[in-house]
């Protein structure tokens, strides 16, 4: 997921003024660019990046950085398995009670926190969305 939060995050910073190439992503944010286009493919099915093939093409986000959560993005690469068998025996389903629990408060955790929110706490102005 941290690959995938850097890239977005970029395209936050730089993707204003146009698409944004693969390897400017991968130079500026250490990416391995092969592995870049894997996280841009499934960012791009999950609707937080609009892909453009050809001389003009590159990657732009869909939504403005303050509407993008890093809840989103885990959604996208990590997918959310809440899923517990109904004939746990009483000790393990106070396991999956704490679990859930701590499940439930991480998502907040991601809920809270946009990319315009990593911009500012970077210092980095946000790109120009007008979407």
């Amino acid at each position: 997921m941290d690959y995938g939060v850097r890239a977005l995050f970029d395209l936050a910073g730089h993707g204003g003024s146009g698409p944004v190439l693969s390897r400017e992503i991968a130079q500026r944010q250490g990416i391995p660019e092969p592995y870049l286009h894997q996280l841009l493919g499934a960012l791009n099915r999950g609707g937080l990046v609009r892909s453009t093939r050809g001389p003009q093409g590159g990657h732009r986000l869909t939504q403005s950085p303050d509407r993008i959560t890093l809840h989103d993005i885990w959604l996208i690469l990590e997918g959310r398995d809440r899923r517990a068998p109904d004939d746990l025996p009483p000790r393990q389903d106070v396991i999956s009670d704490v679990w859930s629990s701590v499940q439930g408060d991480f998502e907040a955790q991601l809920r809270s926190v946009s990319l315009q929110t990593l911009l500012e706490r970077s210092g980095t102005s946000p790109a120009d969305y007008s979407i």
